[in-house]
């Protein structure tokens, strides 16, 4: 992962990723019931764009953008008490091993609505305390 100063540039960036995580997850609520495997990939990158979103703001990129448990490690240097939901990134990054990304599935593990839920909820979870991180963000000067 490369580090470049944080700028206004960098919030800029990291606030669209903090707005398309909101998106992501509005759209897995909207999935559970007829395609929980859209669903738990959407509360999956959800959780990514979220804690992308908190490295983008320290001037980061080049991240890393397939597991949340990554994504949290990389952030818990920069905001400790983002480890409190590490729980729930092992949640999301359970899906991984259901074979959405092409991986041999495994025998008799099916997405349900139930397991959309708890990930959806999971990613809840980590919006909510990342959202406590935006909070005490000022919003980035306009470029005039």
């Amino acid at each position: 992962m490369q580090k470049a100063a944080a700028s206004d540039r960098a919030l800029q960036r990291a606030r669209v990723s903090w707005e398309q995580s909101q998106e992501d997850l509005r759209i897995a609520k909207s999935r559970i019931r007829d395609s929980p495997e859209v669903s738990c990939l959407q509360s999956t990158q959800a959780a990514i764009n979220a804690l992308g979103s908190v490295l983008e703001a320290q001037g980061h990129f080049q991240l890393p953008a397939f597991s949340s448990v990554e994504m949290l490690d990389a952030c818990v240097s920069i905001v400790a008490d983002l480890e409190s939901i590490r729980s729930q990134c092992y949640v999301l990054d359970s899906m991984l091993e259901r074979d959405v990304l092409g991986k041999a599935r495994q025998k008799n593990v099916r997405f349900t609505p139930a397991f959309a839920k708890t990930c959806q909820r999971a990613a809840e979870g980590i919006l909510t305390e990342i959202r406590k991180f935006w909070s005490q963000i000022p919003s980035p000067r306009s470029a005039s």
